[in-house]
């Protein structure tokens, strides 16, 4: 039975299951070429069925990773989602029209009544969606939804390899939530609390993140590595004042916000909205005044050391009682704010937590996969059995090209590169390393999820502090963090503190670990100032190429890792065909491409 999951809002994505696997898995982005694409997955959804080899009436099912995906507003529908798929960028400020279509909305509701307006709403979204289905090739096939927070749960529990771990999900919002937590069991998934979205951490985080002049839902990695830079103590008791924990765990509030909540905080909004401000969610607008009024003249190293710290603090007061009153030792994460790789260091540590694990997607564009996983534990149900925990050793689910495929492409450009195809290309791609040349690494199968994890990389040597000056310049890139590495799997406990425990998500590059005292200068370019890293560790059966270079790097220069970063320029998505990876090396992206079993260079 193939199910497809689908998210249809910002970095949107589709993901294919064949009974309980998934077969291909495609961010929207990578094929639109729009960052973080907001809209609906036409391409992706087309994609995932040429990947798999199927044809599109093969589907039986599809599920929206939103219950709400069938309650939005016409107006959302038609001019968002479906009209203008792609073209806008909902990551900072929602545009004017958007602001317009909210106020008709309202009106609109109170003309024909809430009843009948969500009747409407339901009716001509489910319109809207099939024809937009039917037009990827879809025929007969059932459209269902999932709730988002049990998406999120489902897509972590199921890969998780636990039959009992305590499920944790949090984000910025989604149906209504901002975090859960749940127990699965044998297969099951037993939602124990829940956190509404008026009080979301996640919302904290992107309002910092705003503050500090990037964009929200796509930039809190910068915040994450600029905290390292500093003093976290000096703002965290005011930072307390907008979001903060009961004494027992179980819910998150504002001391700021005090009572402001239901129709005085969207009469709030509504103010915000007259006054051309933002238009945005819960207390944004009320923790960016606060911001401006009390951290104007603060630095931004240490208002990002702050939210780091109070956020990493919430996220273990939220999470430590249930995992003392329940005794399970396995947590399993997912949702935007497990992005965020020293949070999930901080969980690991926590007493008591044996293994964690992170859903290699973490924020909404992995709904896809969890809104899968929903459906088929239902369908296995019916049969009385149970879909039960595994695990997974890669994330490779998207288009792979054939030799024959990239030369056409390197035909095309023959004016303006130079190519041959290698007799060995693992032997010359690490002496290339080696020799410090940036290589552009493009093989086999695109990965899923946000992280480049040696099929879509740049490679570099890691001993060279500086490189995370010149090369993030040179790809217009304005990062706090260094560069990640990829490691031997077998030598990471030589590398990494408390490996052991965190080495399933490690494979992901989900999670930082403290780099041994005895590594941190000879992989100076891989090691953060608050000295951890955040590598993937790669396996030989994981990935037999990469393994391959990674071993004969070794070799060369008795080091076991390597810088990887994901191989696109600043603010586009990560390269997904050769079409795009010839384009970045004209660009000046690498020096040099390895592609299948080419090596290109630009013609001097």
């Amino acid at each position: 039975m193939y199910i497809l999951g689908l998210n249809i809002g910002h970095d949107a994505t589709a993901t294919l299951l064949k009974d309980g696997r998934i077969v291909s898995a495609i961010a929207e982005e990578r094929v639109s070429r729009v960052k973080f694409h907001f809209g609906f997955p036409y391409k992706a959804i087309k994609e995932c069925i040429r990947v798999a080899n199927i044809n599109g009436k093969d589907i039986s099912k599809v599920v929206l990773s939103f219950d709400n995906d069938l309650k939005r507003s016409p107006f959302h529908y038609t001019d968002l989602i479906i009209k203008r798929s792609g073209t806008i960028d909902p990551s900072n400020e929602i545009d004017n029209r958007k602001k317009f279509d909210t106020v008709k909305e309202i009106i609109y509701r109170k003309i024909i009544g809430e009843k009948k307006y969500w009747e409407k709403a339901s009716n001509y979204a489910k319109t809207e969606i099939t024809e937009a289905l039917k037009k990827c090739g879809l025929e007969n096939f059932t459209l269902e939804t999932a709730d988002h927070h049990l998406c999120h749960a489902a897509s972590c529990y199921y890969e998780g390899g636990k039959s009992k771990a305590l499920i944790v999900t949090m984000d910025g919002a989604g149906d209504g939530l901002s975090a859960t937590i749940s127990i699965g069991e044998d297969g099951k998934i037993k939602r124990i609390l829940e956190v509404e979205d008026i009080y979301s951490v996640g919302r904290f985080y992107s309002a910092i993140t705003k503050f500090l002049g990037f964009k929200r839902n796509r930039h809190e990695g910068k915040i994450t590595g600029l905290a390292a830079y500093g003093d976290p103590d000096k703002l965290y008791n005011l930072f307390k004042q907008m979001i903060d924990i009961t004494e027992d765990g179980k819910s998150f509030y504002s001391p700021l916000a005090g009572n402001l909540k239901g129709d005085l905080l969207r009469l709030k909004q509504l103010k915000d909205f007259m006054k051309g401000k933002y238009y945005g969610h819960n207390y944004t607008n009320l923790y960016l005044d606060f911001l401006k009024k009390n951290c104007s003249k603060e630095t931004k190293e240490d208002i990002a050391a702050a939210a780091q710290k109070l956020t990493e603090d919430l996220v273990v007061k939220f999470i430590q009682p249930h995992v003392k009153k329940t005794g399970i030792k396995d947590i399993v994460l997912a949702g935007g704010l497990f992005s965020n790789v020293k949070v999930n260091q901080r969980v690991l540590e926590i007493d008591g937590v044996e293994s964690v694990f992170i859903h290699p997607n973490m924020g909404d564009g992995g709904t896809s996969a969890g809104a899968c996983y929903v459906k088929w534990a239902e369908e296995v149900e019916k049969r009385g059995e149970r879909f039960l925990p595994f695990t997974i050793d890669n994330v490779y689910y998207g288009p792979e090209y054939s030799d024959d495929d990239i030369l056409k492409v390197l035909k095309d450009f023959s004016d303006k590169i130079e190519f041959r195809k290698s007799e060995n290309i693992v032997e010359e791609t690490a002496k290339m390393i080696k020799d410090k040349i940036v290589v552009g690494w493009f093989q086999g199968r695109m990965e899923y999820g946000p992280r480049a994890l040696g099929n879509r990389s740049i490679l570099f040597d890691p001993t060279d502090r500086k490189i995370n000056d010149w090369l993030n310049k040179r790809l217009k890139r304005t990062e706090f963090m260094p560069f990640a590495p990829s490691c031997i799997y077998e030598d990471a406990t030589l590398v990494f503190e408390n490996f052991e425990k965190g080495s399933y998500p490690s494979y992901f590059m989900t999670i930082t670990f403290n780099v041994k005292e005895e590594w941190r200068k000879r992989i100076d370019a891989v090691n953060h100032v608050d000295n951890t890293a955040r590598p993937q560790t790669v396996k030989e059966d994981q990935n037999p190429l990469y393994y391959k270079l990674l071993k004969r790097y070794k070799e060369l220069t008795g080091l076991p890792l390597f810088v990887n970063t994901s191989f696109n320029m600043h603010e586009e998505p990560i390269l997904c065909s050769p079409l795009d990876a010839v384009r970045s090396l004209l660009n000046n992206c690498v020096d040099v491409l390895v592609i299948g079993n080419f090596i290109v260079k630009q013609k001097k």
